[in-house]
C-alpha cells in the first residue's frame, strides 16, 4: 500500500510553502511554516513571516468504479511583521501575492489532486493596533480523486 493522495497533498503543502523565499523569486522569505492554525499573538516576532495550514471539511462524492471525488478545504494563515501600519501592509500584501503565486506552481500538488484553487482570503490589513502584526487568512479548496480501497 502506498501513502494515501490525501497525506501527499499535505506534505506537498509544507515543501510548497517553505519554498516562499526571495532567493526563489517571492517577494518574501518565510521564516516558519507549520501544519498548525497559531494566532499572530501565539507567533513570536522571530518566527514571522509565519504560514500555517490546517485541513478543515472535505467532502466526497462517490463515483461509479469505485472511486472517491474528494474536495478538501484548507484554511492558510499568514503573519508579518512591520514598523508601521505602512510597512505592515506593504508586507502583508506581498504575503498574499507570494501566497497566491506559490499555490499556483503546481495545482496538482505533485500529481496527486486534480486542482487546487485560492477561494477567498481576508486580512486585518496590517491593523494598526496590533503592535507591529498583520495577518491574512486564506480559503483554498483542493480537489483530488481516490478509490473505496485504501490508497
Amino acid at each position: 500500500m502506498g501513502t494515501p493522495a490525501r497525506k501527499l497533498i499535505l506534505n506537498n503543502l509544507q515543501t510548497t510553502f517553505e519554498g516562499v523565499t526571495t532567493g526563489n523569486g517571492y517577494h518574501t522569505s518565510v521564516t516558519l511554516v507549520q501544519a498548525l492554525a497559531r494566532g499572530y499573538f501565539d507567533v513570536k516576532t522571530g518566527e514571522r513571516p509565519f504560514i500555517g495550514y490546517v485541513p478543515g471539511v472535505e467532502t466526497v462524492q462517490h463515483q461509479p468504479g469505485g472511486n472517491i471525488y474528494c474536495t478538501l478545504a484548507v484554511s492558510v494563515i499568514g503573519h508579518i511583521s512591520g514598523t508601521t501600519l505602512s510597512d505592515r501592509q506593504t508586507k502583508l500584501n506581498n504575503l498574499i501575492d507570494d501566497l497566491i503565486a506559490v499555490l499556483n506552481v503546481d495545482t496538482t500538488r505533485g500529481s496527486n489532486a486534480i486542482s487546487t484553487t485560492v477561494m477567498q482570503y481576508e486580512t486585518d490589513e496590517g491593523d494598526p493596533d496590533a503592535h507591529g502584526d498583520g495577518s491574512v487568512l486564506m480559503q483554498v479548496q483542493i480537489k483530488y480523486l481516490r478509490s473505496t480501497a485504501s490508497t
